[in-house]
């Protein structure tokens, strides 16, 4: 009886603990998707739209790095350049998720939208937001590990 107790206030600990650490997630991530949209805006002035959704994927991936390192995941000073590399492993699948979303929902989206402006930016809008689930928890166990 104690034990359920036990285990309960520690099941809720942790489940607290990772909600926070979620949604901390979900933040940064979520100004790392804006840096992303916004810069892609931008680079679509000077290139073609893949062209520009990769190069905002870059922008997205160096504030989302430096955001995740300094404040959702707790980290080890001496594994920095190890992080580095996971962390562009997972980025680099993930941008192959937003690739394939963002392409499939704007050729979607020719049939009920006639702005090509607002098509990308609805496309692009769905196809970074996807990853964000897969994302986090290929970050907290793998990346930040």
């Amino acid at each position: 009886w104690i034990l359920r107790i036990l285990f309960l206030k520690e099941f809720k600990q942790i489940l607290y603990l990772n909600l926070r650490q979620f949604l901390k997630f979900l933040l940064a991530g979520g100004f790392a998707a804006l840096a992303n949209i916004i810069s892609r805006t931008i680079f679509s002035y000077f290139f073609s739209y893949v062209l520009s959704i990769i190069f905002s994927f870059m922008v997205g991936i160096l504030v989302g790095y430096l955001l995740m390192r300094n404040y959702v995941f707790s980290i080890k000073k001496n594994l920095f350049f190890k992080q580095i590399i996971r962390f562009l492993i997972i980025n680099v699948l993930a941008l192959l998720q937003t690739l394939f979303i963002t392409i499939s929902f704007k050729y979607f989206l020719d049939f009920f939208i006639e702005s090509i402006d607002l098509k990308e930016l609805i496309a692009h809008i769905l196809g970074v937001s996807f990853p964000a689930l897969t994302s986090y928890f290929a970050h907290k166990y793998f990346t930040f590990n």
